[in-house]
């Protein structure tokens, strides 16, 4: 994202120049399409490049690869785990834009950007309950002492509390803010 350039609307795959559609709740349903695993693939990736892509003419599938490099800025480097789940973080995510921007995302569905959404998200303020559930899901548990078992005990209710569904141990449960474009790329490439 450069803040003297507009944000992008358009791709250029295989020779030809498609109009995008990237608002954050489009995105978010085509990360959904590509997640579900009762499709085959091609059926999902051809229902993701429909959310994204306007006309009736449509790229085949491999354009949502370009689309996701495009959004991350080609920067991909892979975390090992997941701090953030945009359908189980939904409400905390949600409470969090009208907490620190006075965003209601459910009037800005079709108009804000997923590159300005995915930036808010990433800077939301320590003091909303979206980036305290995150605090708990990366928080180590510290080594027992004799003076730590309730704080222990607590973290581990914590973790428990708001682990992400899916997840085996705590450890799964940490991945940055920052990273969510590497996990979009990892999904398009499915």
């Amino acid at each position: 994202m450069k803040l003297y350039r507009p944000l992008p609307d358009v791709i250029e795959y295989k020779g030809r120049r498609y109009r995008l559609r990237l608002s954050f709740d489009r995105v978010l349903a085509a990360l959904d399409v590509l997640e579900d695993d009762g499709a085959p693939p091609d059926v999902r990736n051809e229902a993701a490049v429909s959310l994204l892509i306007k006309g009736r003419k449509k790229p085949d599938g491999g354009a949502l690869e370009a689309i996701f490099k495009m959004l991350s800025g080609e920067k991909t480097t892979r975390s090992a785990t997941k701090t953030m789940d945009f359908s189980q973080d939904a409400a905390y995510i949600y409470a969090g834009f009208r907490q620190a921007y006075g965003i209601d995302l459910l009037q800005e569905r079709g108009k804000l950007h997923w590159m300005q959404f995915s930036a808010l998200l990433q800077a939301l303020p320590d003091d909303t309950r979206m980036m305290q559930i995150v605090s708990i899901r990366t928080r180590p548990i510290p080594k027992p002492t004799k003076y730590n078992a309730d704080e222990r005990a607590a973290l581990m209710k914590a973790k428990q509390e708001y682990a992400l569904r899916g997840s085996d141990t705590a450890a799964d449960c940490a991945e940055s803010a920052g990273r969510l474009f590497d996990a979009l790329s990892a999904i398009a490439k499915r």
